[in-house]
């Protein structure tokens, strides 16, 4: 594996020929070819970066690390609900477990999966290997099998120095972790949550450890363990992006765990609306409006709901009813007025006129406006949802309306925008 040579507190890291070892070059970015696509095994959640799924123990993140590592070898289409876009033979470094242990689970979960156990599952048991030696053998097994996905479990008795070090992760992770990545393989880091002190909640923690962990790694997944049922062997968990160097958030999502002496079941749970008012990975705005899903409240109880500050809620009452997703329901208490969500058919168009019925098609685009037909109210829900991505189908489908192509969609672009202030 490639040559770099170090020391760590005084314990080696792996050493062998310099054929493999980076070569540092010049590189002028004028002239050169355009850039190939970002690649992801999973888009958007997991890219072929370092990426590290961590939580406290028992919340099954090892199960959901050989789950995707199975997915990614069997061909399987989805990872809880969605795309895999990379697959091709994964490997399962296991510096806590051994083979046996390990085939008990796989076993468990392709029956769960309905799958056969993949061939392509390849796995390593480090139990009571020194790192540098395991990992030396796992990265020729990758060349010789051309892996994919490298899973690491786990990071903390496979690291090799100290944890709280700055210095010690960054080198671990340039003589361990980053040779991975250049032979093409992803690394998936699994982890251990630090501890939570007084006052401290779940979602703030990060990886124990330096904060370094955490930079090194270019997608950071945090799971938390929600409902447990022992009689009837079941396990509710929340995966959580925290991190992305590359896009924008994955939603957070419930996966269900069954158990039984066969199998295990993994399914994908949404979260209800309470439970996205408390999710911290979302905007403040999303939160205040998914806690008016369960129903009209006041400011103290929305404060309550999703734990934003005061001021935070009151500012965004006040976008959202400018923006015709709120409403007061005339319900006044200590001199609060109760809130609610406007109902999609029933959110204002300006220009338009209650009780109109047009006699006539609108023939421009400020007719739409003035008195909108159904459709373009459907049209302007999902524009006002996320008007920088949304923008350009209402103004196609008032194109092939008034020009009959809704390719021409740029020639009254100007006046849907207008129509829009």
């Amino acid at each position: 594996m490639g040559g770099k040579q170090g020391v760590i507190s005084g314990t080696p890291l792996y050493s062998s020929d310099t054929s493999d070892t980076p070569k540092l070059s010049l590189v002028r970015f004028a002239g050169r070819s355009s850039p190939a696509p970002r690649e992801f095994i999973v888009p958007d959640l997991i890219p072929r970066h370092p990426t590290t799924l961590y939580g406290w123990g028992r919340t099954a993140k090892s199960l959901i690390a050989l789950l995707l590592s199975m997915s990614v070898a069997g061909g399987r289409e989805k990872f809880f609900g969605r795309d895999i876009a990379v697959h091709g033979p994964a490997m399962y470094i296991d510096f806590e477990l051994d083979a046996d242990e390990q085939h008990r689970r796989v076993v468990q979960l392709a029956s769960g999966m309905k799958m056969d156990v993949p061939e392509d599952l390849l796995y390593v048991s480090a139990l009571g290997v020194r790192t540098h030696e395991a990992i030396e053998f796992a990265r020729s097994v990758c060349d010789e099998h051309k892996v994919v996905l490298a899973a690491l479990d786990s990071l903390g008795p496979a690291m090799v120095g100290d944890m709280a070090a700055a210095k010690d992760v960054i080198e671990f992770h340039n003589c361990y972790i980053a040779p991975f990545k250049a032979a093409g393989v992803t690394p998936l880091l699994v982890d251990h949550q630090a501890r939570q002190q007084a006052g401290e909640g779940y979602q703030s923690k990060g990886a124990f450890g330096s904060a370094y962990k955490e930079h090194l790694s270019r997608s950071l997944i945090q799971v938390e363990a929600g409902d447990r049922s022992a009689d009837k062997g079941t396990l509710n968990v929340r995966l959580r992006h925290k991190k992305t160097n590359f896009g924008a958030l994955a939603e957070p999502f419930d996966v269900s765990l069954s158990f039984s002496d066969e199998m295990i079941i993994a399914s994908m749970r949404d979260l209800t609306p309470s439970d996205r008012a408390q999710e911290t990975t979302l905007n403040a705005e999303d939160r205040v409006v998914a806690a008016l899903e369960d129903g009209p409240a006041y400011t103290d109880e929305l404060v309550e709901a999703t734990g934003l500050v005061r001021g935070t809620v009151k500012n965004k009452l006040t976008a959202l009813k400018k923006a015709g997703r709120v409403e007061t329901t005339g319900e006044i208490r200590s001199q609060m007025e109760q809130v609610r969500l406007v109902s999609p058919a029933a959110r204002p168009i300006k220009g338009s006129a209650a009780n109109y019925t047009p006699t006539e098609e609108p023939s421009t685009v400020a007719e739409f406006f003035a008195h909108p037909p159904e459709w373009l109210t459907g049209q302007l829900e999902v524009y006002w949802q996320n008007p920088g991505r949304h923008f350009e189908p209402p103004c196609a489908a008032i194109a092939a309306e008034i020009l009959g192509d809704g390719l021409r969609w740029k020639e009254v672009r100007e006046e849907v925008e207008r129509g829009l202030r």
